[in-house]
């Protein structure tokens, strides 16, 4: 039996604090009064889920009517790009009912929208328009969610991480594990699964055996977008980097608190970690192994307030970064210029994450706000 998403009333008072005009310009907001733990898009481009800490789930369609690509003009005199103002406002985000306890972890469907696991052992598929579908009920907790979107999820209890189908929920393999793991991953184009565990990482493809090694941790887990990169939170103070053709290891430390997002730009060869006050990020042709200086990237500003959260643009040499104190901004890899795009609000950033397209940024806070901000190409130009 599926269940019906609702429509948040839209508030009389802002969905935000005042923000800085490009933000205004660009952003939709809007205030969900609890924090977001978690973002993802769907496969199919049609809308961003926010999954919130109370269980439910916020969807924000992609499509627009007032896009800053529709309110764009471009003088012919000077070939300078104005926006104009929003007209009306933002349409109201579309809430499931409670698929969790705590936040939901989200994977992208195989095929629609999006699939939502909670701690408590519930898995739902929910659909762009808010439809929720119940995939399983097994009430053994789950503690990571991967999906390789083509039809398989990873899911880890504590001691075992099963391979399913996505449609029917049919177990394919299963791998003991010495304890819950904390991440799992799908490798781009081979699907070799890795699993992240306090004191090991577990990697190969699930059907033919994993290999075990010295590299454990505590979440996030990364591939690189052709798959020849690994990299994961050692949960203290720092990261690791693994190369799969050699099994060469880089270890970089000294981070003022545990990275809680990595992100592999592909457009500029290189890996960023978010827990560090400036863009922590190094080159892959240069790689620190046996060095954690080595191919070191200067990007960014160096200020005073910790990143909490990072993502890489999918296809230009953009990373964008969210503060502890809710700033946004974007920085050329390798450059020290960041283009403001959001003001500190005192509410950390959670959740940052692209579109595929690279055309939407989306954003979630600890104080309840979430944004999508459509970045038309000629921002960047």
């Amino acid at each position: 039996m599926s269940e019906t998403a609702t429509r948040k009333a839209a508030p009389d008072a802002p969905a935000a604090s005042p923000q800085s005009p490009l933000f205004d310009l660009l952003a939709r907001s809007w205030r969900l009064d609890v924090p977001v733990a978690e973002i993802a898009f769907d496969a199919a481009g049609k809308a961003a889920g926010f999954a919130m800490e109370d269980g439910r789930i916020a969807l924000m369609p992609l499509e627009d009517a007032e896009s800053p690509l529709h309110r764009m003009r471009v003088e012919a005199d000077s070939g300078r790009s104005t926006i104009r103002p929003r007209e009306k406002p933002v349409a109201a985000p579309i809430l499931t009912p409670e698929l969790a306890q705590g936040s939901a972890m989200l994977a992208v469907s195989g095929s629609i929208g999006l699939v939502a696991a909670g701690q408590d052992g519930r898995i739902h598929r929910v659909t762009p328009r808010g439809q929720v579908i119940p995939m399983t009920g097994k009430p053994s907790p789950i503690f990571a969610l991967a999906s390789d979107g083509l039809g398989r999820l990873a899911i880890a209890r504590d001691g075992w991480v099963d391979l399913h189908d996505e449609e029917g929920m049919a177990r394919q393999s299963g791998l003991l594990t010495p304890g819950p793991a904390s991440a799992l991953a799908f490798a781009p184009g081979d699907g070799t699964l890795a699993v992240l565990l306090p004191d090991e990482l577990f990697l190969g493809p699930p059907r033919q055996g994993y290999d075990s090694l010295p590299l454990g941790g505590h979440g996030p887990l990364a591939f690189s977008t052709d798959g020849a990169w690994l990299a994961g939170s050692n949960g203290k103070d720092g990261f690791w980097l693994l190369r799969r053709a050699d099994r060469a290891v880089a270890r970089i430390g000294n981070f003022r608190a545990p990275p809680a997002a990595l992100a592999f730009n592909r457009a500029a060869g290189a890996v960023f970690a978010a827990g560090a006050f400036r863009a922590a990020g190094w080159a892959l042709d240069t790689p620190p192994i046996g060095n954690e200086t080595t191919g070191a990237l200067k990007t960014g500003q160096s200020g005073l307030v910790l990143i909490e959260r990072i993502a890489a643009h999918p296809t230009r040499d953009l990373i964008a970064l969210g503060t502890a104190d809710g700033a946004v901004s974007i920085a050329r890899v390798g450059h020290g210029a960041e283009m403001a795009l959001r003001q500190a609000d005192g509410h950390a950033v959670t959740a940052l994450h692209w579109s595929s397209d690279g055309l939407h940024l989306a954003l979630g806070t600890a104080g309840g706000e979430a944004a999508l901000v459509t970045l038309p190409p000629q921002i960047f130009k």
